[in-house]
C-alpha cells in the first residue's frame, strides 16, 4: 500500500511539474506585445466613437463586439508603425474590408461620413 501511495504522489508531482513547465512556456514563449495598452485603448476608443457618429442607432453591445473584432484584427495584422502611417484612403479601404472580416449581427444603417 505504501508503494502505491508513493507512486501516486510521485505521479502527481510530475504532472504538476509538467503543467507548470507548459504554462511557463506559454506565458514567456510569446513575442513581445506589438501594441501598448494605451494604443489598443486608443484604437478601440476611436472605433467606438466613429461607430457612434456613423451609426448612432447601433446597439452598444454590437458596437463593443465590432470594435473588439476590429482592434483584434489590427493588432494581429499590422505593426503600430503601419497603423500610424495609414493614409485616409487606406483607412477607408480597410474599413470596407472590415465589414467582411467583422460583419454586423444586427441590421442597421450607416450614414456616409465626410
Amino acid at each position: 500500500m505504501k508503494e502505491h501511495t508513493l507512486h501516486f504522489i510521485m505521479l502527481c508531482t510530475f504532472v504538476i511539474f509538467m503543467y507548470a513547465s507548459v504554462m511557463q512556456g506559454t506565458a514567456y514563449g510569446k513575442d513581445e506585445l506589438k501594441f501598448s495598452t494605451e494604443k489598443v485603448r486608443a484604437m478601440w476608443y476611436i472605433c467606438s466613437t466613429q461607430f457612434q457618429m456613423v451609426a448612432p442607432n447601433i446597439p452598444q453591445l454590437e458596437r463593443v463586439r465590432l470594435c473588439d473584432c476590429y482592434v483584434d484584427h489590427m493588432r494581429t495584422t499590422f505593426t503600430p508603425e503601419q497603423v500610424e502611417a495609414m493614409t485616409p484612403e487606406q483607412s477607408r479601404e480597410l474599413g470596407m474590408k472590415m465589414n467582411i472580416i467583422c460583419p454586423t449581427q444586427l441590421p442597421f444603417t450607416i450614414k456616409k461620413s465626410t
